[in-house]
């Protein structure tokens, strides 16, 4: 009876004594996987947003270069080469045109596939309406043939529309080294698998090196706990793959698409446990055969006593020394990690030494978070102690909490913040809180740069016009409520562009800087100075007072403050000469009466325009007036095209003639004819239209190529076949880089002898870039064309341009004509034209002669060529025939 009784108590104890020790396992495990779960989120987490803010600042970079004008590849490349240096991580950083053509990068592989619109990422970039990055699923690079993910971050021209994108490519092999320093046990796994369950890299590899990639098997035990605790979790389940019992923990990314899984195999972590259990059942059954036996040998039975002693005090060293795995776990995490109660601190980790500038875990623990550790209050207001203590106490309640909170170190008293994940659990049948805290200063750094790059212009460190939009929403908002006015100025630099070109960009960023300097000292602090782009520059000001005119006074006193300070000379970089600069400015008031800003802007752009049109350096104010000017402009602009499409435009012909009378050729004049027989346009009224809105060019070709087909009509004609045209060439025409290509072809098409066509340019084409234009006129020649300088005498003219042109004529301008008899200056101007020219070799036309004292004046003068209604008004080429074949009499 005492040994059954004695058996009895021993199987009790040893049971009890197991169950204790396997919980103790299980509870090693659990803690082992959570901990590995939470380094690996922090890991991943990190290097995504490392890789999220280098794609970021290379768009905003080319969204800047758009702005100003178009990407510059050396400057594009250089700022990617840079970004990549910060993130080693990555395999490269490409810039992707809107067609998917990657364009810009690191890593480009000549030979390979090099379009990426048909991927996913770009897909969703193209139809983003943000500008957040987003992660692609695995997909094989067309690059390198390995698998990738993509981080991506869409770009946007000044409109608004999709220009295309920069993507990082991070491969997956990255995900296999970093998974490769955890032991989790010989049947262990690590995971990180996408919300969709698919994998994105595994240790160990199920399939192969990239077979396993988008596998979505997972047992639903997995999928319906995942999906009723989405953040983290620790469950127990049989991997589907390989069919392996494992203790689970997994913790979902915060900012990404991605979930990561550690599990510790059953097999594994409760080893030690079967072998306790396979001791114990064995010193079970010799105690109980001993017990049998105890009437024989009562010291063997206290022999199997002792060694069932010996056995229990090394498991317990085992577990021991279990712990102190889990402690260099715990202490070589690189998160600050802690333990609290419902009062501070109780254990920490080194990394939450060196966090908080503490010399000892005791130091620490002796100091309250929200007190000794924190600043007195945090950015809500609230003071930092009973607002720590409502966490702790809210954690508790919830189970888990994450939040920011402002610390500040011992040691030298800095303050950073952090984010702080409390996570309620019970340790020895006592509720504790496990606090995983990181310093977040990078991540606020680089929120406030991204913040400042979304909202500020990144030269000038002015609103850009997203901040101006925002802004003039709240000024409408406060003029409709106090019934004040406020004002809205838009201003341009005149001529800037010249700058630019000539002494280039660098200069031209140090002046825009300096303009914005000198505007933003000319106002009050309170009002916004904003730069739109380019060299356009907004001021915004509000609460200006109740009476209009009071303030339009006030206005026109700060426009013209702007103007002369924005005028003084400015020093030119490097050269230190000073270049003077003026700038044209439009105004409108509003008082929030029912005005959107898109109607604000447009007035004070049609301001700006007429300051523009009176000759720059001027302040102009919107008025009713000039809404419906634009409006007579815009109308007129459509009728113009419209007129191009329906062939409204014709070609009449003025004959020209020399000194004995004979018919030497035509100008060709365009004349806008709109149909149903409405009134001709003057050419004053749309020339200067078409110039301005680039009609020209396709009018400017139509007028060549017609009067090419009638030189080739006249070639037949033994009596016109050795007249000239003469065709005048827009500024804007000229100045087309294939110009001297389209010539070419109309001459070739239609077969017109190049000799018979003679291009008339005026002093404003001549007069710009006089290199480039002598250059083009060469190339003209050789076709076998000639060249007339027309309106002579009217710009600049100057004897040291007018040698180097390849002239053949210079026309003198009917303004000298017309009063060549009456005024002495004008027939003075005359004569030094025709021996100016003379002496050159270049033969000499007179316009607009009207009478016979004004021809007789000129041919006295040495003038040998006519044009005018002295001879014959400009007329279509069916009445030509009564100029043909006919003499008019020049000597009198």
């Amino acid at each position: 009876m005492r040994a059954a009784v004695a058996n009895i108590f021993l199987v009790v104890l040893a049971g009890l004594a197991l169950f204790s020790s396997r919980q103790q396992y299980e509870q090693q495990a659990l803690l082992t996987t959570q901990n590995l779960a939470q380094s690996l989120e922090v890991a991943v987490s990190g290097v995504l947003d490392k890789i999220s803010m280098g794609v970021t600042a290379v768009a905003q970079e080319a969204e800047r270069q758009l702005a100003a004008g178009g990407l510059r590849d050396a400057a594009i490349n250089e700022y990617i080469d840079r970004q990549k240096e910060l993130v080693p991580e990555i395999g490269a950083i490409r810039v992707v045109d809107a067609n998917g053509d990657l364009r810009y990068g690191n890593a480009l592989a000549a030979s390979r596939a090099t379009n990426v619109a048909d991927r996913e990422y770009f897909i969703r970039a193209r139809e983003s309406r943000n500008n957040e990055a987003i992660v692609s699923r695995p997909i094989v690079s067309r690059q390198t043939g390995s698998w990738v993910i993509v981080v991506a971050r869409a770009i946007h021209r000044p409109d608004g529309k999709f220009a295309g994108l920069v993507s990082a490519v991070l491969p997956l092999d990255y995900f296999t080294r970093l998974f490769a320093p955890f032991d989790v046990g010989s049947k262990g796994l690590i995971s990180i698998r996408d919300l969709d369950f698919g994998i994105i890299a595994r240790k160990p590899e199920h399939e192969g090196v990239g077979r396993s990639v988008g596998n979505r098997t997972v047992s639903s035990n997995t999928v319906e706990y995942v999906r009723a605790h989405p953040d983290s979790g620790s469950y127990q389940t049989v991997v589907t793959l390989d069919g392996i019992d494992r203790r689970l923990s997994y913790r979902r990314t915060p900012r990404w698409p991605f979930i990561i899984f550690v599990g510790q195999a059953t097999d594994d972590y409760l080893a030690p446990w079967h072998r306790e259990v396979a001791v114990l059942s064995s010193l079970a059954a010799l105690f109980a055969l001993l017990s049998v036996l105890s009437t024989r040998s009562s010291y063997r039975t206290r022999r199997a006593e002792l060694a069932a002693i010996d056995e229990l005090r090394r498991s317990k060293e085992e577990v021991e020394r279990s712990e102190t795995r889990f402690r260099g776990l715990y202490d070589s995490t690189g998160d600050a990690v802690a333990l609290l109660g419902p009062h501070g601190f109780i254990d920490c980790n080194f990394a939450a030494l060196e966090l908080f500038g503490v010399t000892s875990k005791e130091d620490l623990c002796a100091r309250h978070p929200g007190d000794a550790l924190s600043p007195p209050r945090q950015p809500c207001g609230s003071e930092s102690r009973p607002l720590a203590e409502q966490k702790i106490a809210e954690a508790f309640a919830k189970g888990k909490l994450r939040f920011e909170w402002l610390h500040r170190r011992v040691d030298t008293g800095t303050v950073f913040p952090a984010e702080v994940l409390f996570t309620s659990m019970t340790l020895d049948r006592a509720p504790l809180i496990q606090a995983v805290i990181r310093d977040i200063t990078e991540r606020k750094q680089a929120e406030e740069r991204i913040h400042h790059l979304a909202y500020f212009d990144a030269l000038t460190k002015l609103p850009n016009r997203r901040l101006l939009m925002d802004r003039l929403s709240h000024a409408l908002f406060a003029g409709a409520r106090t019934r004040q006015y406020g004002l809205l100025m838009i201003l341009d630099l005149d001529n800037f562009k010249s700058l630019n070109d000539t002494r280039g960009h660098d200069v031209g960023d140090h002046l825009l800087v300096e303009v914005a300097q000198r505007v933003v000292a000319c106002v009050r602090q309170e009002d916004t100075v904003a730069r739109l782009g380019g060299d356009e520059y907004v001021v915004l000001a509000e609460g200006l007072g109740e009476d209009e005119s009071v303030v339009a006074g006030h206005a026109e006193q700060i426009a013209a403050k702007i103007c002369r300070i924005v005028s003084l000379p400015n020093l030119v970089p490097g050269s230190g000469e000073p270049y003077h600069n003026t700038v044209s400015i439009g105004v409108t008031l509003f008082r929030g009466d029912a005005v959107s800003m898109e109607v604000l802007l447009k007035q004070a752009d049609l301001a700006l325009y007429q300051a523009k049109a009176a000759g720059r350096n001027a302040v102009r104010f919107f008025n009713p007036e000039m809404q419906s000017a634009i409006n007579a402009r815009a109308a007129m602009e459509a009728a113009l095209r419209n007129g191009l499409q329906s062939r409204e435009f014709a070609l009449f012909y003025q004959p020209q003639y020399d000194s004995d009378g004979n018919l030497t050729g035509a100008e060709a004049l365009l004349r806008w004819l709109p149909r149903g027989g409405g009134r001709p346009v003057p050419p004053a009224d749309f020339i200067p239209l078409a110039e301005e809105t680039g009609l020209i060019i396709p009018i400017g070709l139509w007028v060549t190529q017609t009067a090419c087909a009638q030189l080739r009509a006249w070639a037949d004609d033994p009596i016109a076949r050795n007249l000239q045209i003469a065709v005048n060439v827009s500024p804007r025409q000229f100045r087309q880089s294939d110009f001297t290509g389209q010539v070419r072809t109309c001459l070739q098409m239609t077969g017109a002898n190049p000799a018979r066509l003679k291009l008339e340019l005026t002093e404003s084409v001549v007069l710009e870039d006089i290199d480039e234009v002598i250059g083009r006129m060469h190339e003209l020649r050789q076709l076998g064309l000639t060249f007339s300088l027309d309106d002579f005498g009217t710009g600049f003219s100057s004897l040291s341009y007018l040698k180097r042109l390849p002239l053949d004529e210079v026309k003198i301008d009917q303004a000298f004509v017309r009063d060549v008899v009456s005024d002495p200056n004008d027939g003075a101007i005359v004569r030094a034209i025709v021996a100016m020219s003379r002496s050159l070799g270049i033969t000499v036309i007179a316009e607009g002669v009207e009478t016979r004292q004004q021809l007789d004046f000129l041919k006295n003068s040495g003038c040998d060529h006519y044009q005018g209604y002295l001879f014959g008004k400009p007329a279509p080429i069916e009445q030509w025939a009564q100029f043909l074949g006919e003499r008019v009499p020049i000597a009198p």
